[in-house]
């Protein structure tokens, strides 16, 4: 019974099932009409007429019959050659996708709603083990021991709901052999029938990689954060050792009589402070590169104003500086040098006693550039180029500083006091 329902029903013997349904419809038609020619004829025609006119009529019906299969055997000849050209075009217009699907490096399978397989490629054989027709018409647990025939289901529905839904599990080659694996999916529509497609990568060399990534990672914080706390600790060291240096001018300072070499030894003492500040602060701080100028400067006049500020002498002082300017660590020191400098000649010769005396210190950042003004209310200067040539420690340091290691300009005026501006690139030389 099989074997006929497949002869039957297979496009490949239409033809000669065609001809032998033409052959017995033939036979049929001729008993057919001899019994009719037989029955309404045979009553008005003599032995010879009757044979004759029977012969006649039979050819007629031949002839009729020949071409009606004709043509009908033309016809369908001509669908059947349609329907092949189409069938021909079609798997030609598919070949590029089964071969990017049966060449993926990933490996894709096609789930019905109740997670069984409909479709897998090669790479997904390759990886599990197991041939096309092992998987297709088994159910996902047969690879992945994570889900049953209940729970599979639920989570081709999750699929189809969840935009660009992922997971990583695990799945189980042919050998019983577990590996891990990421897998994304998606649901779609064919034929009427909705399908969920599956894409999984196996991440055992992955998963290889990345551990060997955190572990170095981990080693290298491990390894920074000890270096970080030497540095602080150097920092802390060369801070305390300025300190030292400072302690030992201040009892210099106390045991001299000579006016000029307290001054000297004050101003010493004073930039030794403005460099410890700055280790100070990298001690002190989260960043051990890099130092927010504005907290330096605040501190360093502070400081300044402490050791050359007598009691009886009032100072505002107008601080503007960007907050978020950082610079490296000799970047603050020559700042610092630069402003301590500049600050001690007002305190010095602008500030007075029982006077409002104003200290303008503004920096901002311009088109990459730093533009630093340091001004006083005092009564300025009437020669302004005797500080461009002076043999004043205090000038040749600004002068050298501004000029050689910041390889900015600098420039001095009279405005309601003295007033010095200072122009040089934020970008720091390597």
């Amino acid at each position: 019974m099989s074997l006929m329902k497949k002869y039957f029903f297979d496009n490949q013997h239409q033809f000669r099932k065609f001809n032998i349904t033409s052959l017995l419809f033939s036979i049929g038609l001729i008993i057919f009409l001899n019994k009719v020619i037989d029955i309404y004829f045979s009553s008005y025609f003599n032995k010879n007429t009757y044979f004759i006119f029977s012969f006649i009529l039979f050819i007629i019906s031949m002839i009729g019959v020949y071409f009606l299969l004709y043509y009908v055997k033309k016809f369908l000849l001509g669908m059947n050659m349609t329907y092949g050209y189409s069938i021909s075009k079609e798997k030609e217009r598919l070949m590029p996708y089964e071969f990017a699907l049966n060449n993926s490096v990933d490996a894709i399978y096609w789930f019905t709603e109740d997670a069984k397989f409909e479709y897998v490629n090669n790479a997904a054989c390759k990886m599990l083990g197991y041939r096309k027709e092992e998987l297709i018409g088994n159910y996902l647990e047969l690879i992945d021991p994570s889900f049953t025939r209940e729970t599979a289901p639920l989570v081709m529905e999750e699929i189809i709901d969840t935009p660009n839904w992922r997971l990583e599990s695990t799945q189980r080659k042919k050998t019983g052999e577990i590996f891990d694996i990421e897998v994304s999916g998606h649901g779609f529509y064919y034929n009427g029938q909705r399908y969920i497609c599956a894409f999984g990568r196996d991440m055992t060399q992955r998963l290889i990689y990345r551990n060997n990534i955190i572990s170095m990672n981990k080693k290298l914080q491990t390894s920074l954060m000890e270096k970080e706390v030497l540095l602080k600790e150097v920092h802390h060291r060369v801070k305390n050792n300025m300190e030292i240096i400072s302690s030992l001018l201040s009892m210099q300072l106390r045991r001299a009589t000579d006016q000029e070499l307290k001054y000297i030894l004050k101003q010493s003492k004073s930039r030794i402070n403005t460099m410890a500040l700055v280790h100070e602060f990298l001690y002190l701080g989260e960043n051990i590169a890099y130092i927010n100028i504005h907290d330096y400067i605040t501190r360093l006049i502070q400081d300044i104003q402490e050791l050359y500020l007598s009691q009886n002498t009032k100072l505002v002082v107008d601080l503007n500086i960007d907050n978020h300017l950082v610079f490296s660590t000799t970047r603050c020191i020559q700042l610092g040098i630069v402003l301590h400098e500049l600050c001690v000649n007002s305190l010095k010769y602008a500030f007075k006693e029982y006077k409002d005396n104003l200290l303008c210190i503004h920096m901002i950042e311009k088109s990459n550039q730093i533009y630093l003004k340091i001004r006083d209310n005092g009564d300025g200067l009437e020669n302004i180029n005797s500080l461009y040539k002076t043999d004043s420690i205090g000038m040749q340091l600004i002068h050298s500083i501004v000029e050689d290691q910041l390889d900015g300009t600098l420039a001095f005026q009279n405005n309601n006091g003295l007033e010095c501006n200072i122009i040089f690139d934020k970008k720091e030389e390597a």
